[in-house]
């Protein structure tokens, strides 16, 4: 726990998380991403809505934040617009582009509009997102072993890359020339989250699309981001946060005892990762110290 201290200490943040959750009730349902848009200084937060839920059912939105996680706007975008489950986001300074069941939406920030829907032919279950130097986006389908490419240019829609390799890729961050991917496990029952393993965290080469892995059986892996050398990754099925060093090839327990962690996205000007738990439809705050 060196390298990572809850913003208050214990006895302190569970009573405000408790006091943040009633003054928004029913503002986070099942929220599944937080990124933060350092332009308005904010947090936005996905929600799936009604629970863990994948339907298809147009009950799901985004939450809006301020940097200490007050609740700006409950429900910023998403019910009026039919947002069915958003899961993984991407941001930059003027759009949020969001992962739905059937693809991406693109939303400007500035105008809170759905601008575009980039839809993912024969998509399963779209979960993740990541944007390459040059404005491609890269989104997982996690029951189909296979990542999209939205054309930065054209926004032509593309199967990139479909791979039993992949290992029912779930998680996806974005690097100079590849693409990080933390896989879930290979689903030992097709349709159902059992796996024959722990998931590997993986690296795909964006020129030849070769698959490496980095650390092996890291857990049944959620969400990632990235502080300083390290990767910071959710375990959606043990409910912990790992720290994971990719050069000692090893995989830290940072916190434990969580309930269905989900993606976190790490703020580097407030030195702060932000990461949604499904179970107790809240947003938890870390504060990472990249010095050590």
């Amino acid at each position: 726990m060196n390298t990572l201290k809850i913003i208050f200490s214990l006895l302190i943040v569970l009573p405000l998380l408790v006091c943040a959750q009633s003054e928004a009730v029913g503002a986070y349902d099942a929220p599944d991403q937080a990124v933060w848009h350092a332009p308005s200084q904010t947090w936005f937060v996905s929600n799936l809505g009604g629970g863990i839920s994948l339907e298809r059912d147009g009950y799901g939105w985004i939450t809006r934040t301020d940097a200490q996680g007050k609740i700006i706007e409950p429900f910023w975008i998403g019910k009026e617009e039919a947002m069915h489950a958003p899961s993984g986001m991407i941001i930059t300074d003027k759009y949020l582009y969001v992962c739905d069941r059937d693809g991406v939406h693109q939303v400007d920030i500035a105008k809170k509009s759905i601008t575009a829907f980039y839809t993912l032919p024969g998509g399963e279950f779209i979960n993740d997102i990541a944007m390459a130097a040059n404005g491609d986006l890269y989104v997982s389908d996690f029951f189909g072993n296979r990542i999209y490419k939205i054309s930065a240019d054209t926004r032509e829609v593309e199967v990139w890359l479909e791979s039993e390799d992949l290992q029912t890729p779930d998680g996806l961050y974005m690097e100079e020339g590849r693409l990080i991917v933390a896989a879930w496990g290979p689903l030992s029952k097709p349709g159902t989250f059992e796996t024959s393993k722990l998931g590997d965290l993986l690296s795909v080469d964006l020129q030849s699309k070769q698959i490496t892995t980095l650390v092996s059986e890291v857990g049944n892996l959620e969400g990632i981001t990235k502080a300083g050398q390290y990767y910071y990754i959710t375990d959606w099925a043990s409910g912990k946060l790992l720290k994971v060093d990719p050069i000692k090839k090893t995989k830290t327990p940072i916190l434990s005892g969580l309930s269905h962690p989900t993606d976190p996205c790490y703020a580097e000007e407030l030195g702060i990762l932000a990461f949604p738990q499904h179970g107790t439809n809240q947003v938890l705050y870390v504060k990472v110290d990249e010095s050590k």
